[in-house]
């Protein structure tokens, strides 16, 4: 059931003329006294938990982790961004929540489980970054992902009920993220760590004349994005003519649109993201020149 903003705000209005016959209290002072402070203090703050994997929908993976998280708080606010990351694609998850976890509010807890068994002796992680939690995996998404923005970061001790854990974003993630989301501390979590995976994988190369980058994400248009950022392109080009080869396909130009190239035509692009963009106008790229995430993509510099 949906209630609106306007709709609590009546509902506290009545309440607070009912119990106080119209003189002025703080909302604080009204949570005190009145019966149905508690639940309207509920609604006011629910706690957002989001949910990033690459379970799919298909399955009941993804609703088992939602009923595990409203069982523990059912106050939660549960949001998916996705659960279509291409099976075991860490840098595909770090991308999108690199973009998106910024425009949730302070204090949302990210739950991302993306290849989260890898390894003999598989851990996980709890961390604050801009004011954000994130619980997940330790197989470097979060480093792809955060970056200098990451705070404490704790490895996470909360045991799950079995011994065997096959289901971490059901029996250890949503747990942390509950206790995170209802006001925890990272202490409690887990013992703080410096030790976790930091791969390179978004990092160019480059030299004086060329460089060299990594598709880390193609999205549901085949659209490529690469691990070069436009700041690091200026630097290096300094106003040259270039090349971007992609797959021995030629580009010579960086456009600020989709629509700046004619119908078919490879376009390369710096995207809202700042990194930089590869497609096909009204295409697939992926599917016509056969890209994938992990291949290179060479700019050369006269």
């Amino acid at each position: 059931m949906k209630i609106s903003f306007s709709a609590i705000r009546e509902f506290l209005v009545d309440e607070m003329q009912k119990y106080t016959k119209g003189f002025y209290i703080t909302f604080e002072v009204y949570k005190k006294i009145s019966t149905k402070g508690a639940f309207i203090s509920a609604i006011v703050n629910m706690p957002i938990i989001t949910l990033t994997s690459d379970m799919g929908t298909s399955g009941y993976y993804a609703g088992s982790v939602k009923a595990a998280i409203l069982n523990l708080l059912p106050t939660a606010t549960v949001v998916d961004i996705t659960h279509h990351i291409k099976p075991f694609h860490v840098s595909s998850a770090a991308f999108i929540i690199k973009n998106v976890y910024s425009q949730f509010p302070k204090g949302t807890v990210h739950i991302v489980s993306v290849d989260s068994l890898a390894g003999r002796n598989p851990r996980f992680l709890a961390m604050e970054a801009d004011g954000h939690y994130f619980v997940g995996p330790d197989n470097g998404l979060f480093s792809l992902a955060l970056d200098k923005l990451l705070g404490k970061v704790v490895e996470i001790s909360i045991a799950p009920e079995m011994n065997a854990i096959t289901f971490p974003a059901r029996d250890v993630f949503a747990k942390v993220a509950t206790y995170l989301a209802n006001g925890g501390t990272l202490d409690v979590v887990g013992k703080g760590v410096t030790d976790y995976q930091r791969p390179s994988a978004w990092q160019p190369t480059y030299d004086a004349n060329s460089i060299t980058a990594v598709v880390v994400y193609s999205d549901e248009y085949g659209n490529c994005i690469c691990n070069l950022d436009k700041a690091l392109f200026a630097q290096i080009a300094k106003g040259r003519p270039f090349v971007i080869d992609v797959k021995g396909y030629g580009i010579e130009a960086i456009s600020n649109s989709y629509s700046q190239s004619p119908k078919g035509e490879i376009v390369a692009m710096f995207s809202s993201s700042g990194m930089l963009e590869l497609a096909i106008n009204h295409g697939n790229l992926t599917e016509l020149i056969g890209i994938k995430e992990g291949d290179m993509v060479k700019i050369t510099f006269e």
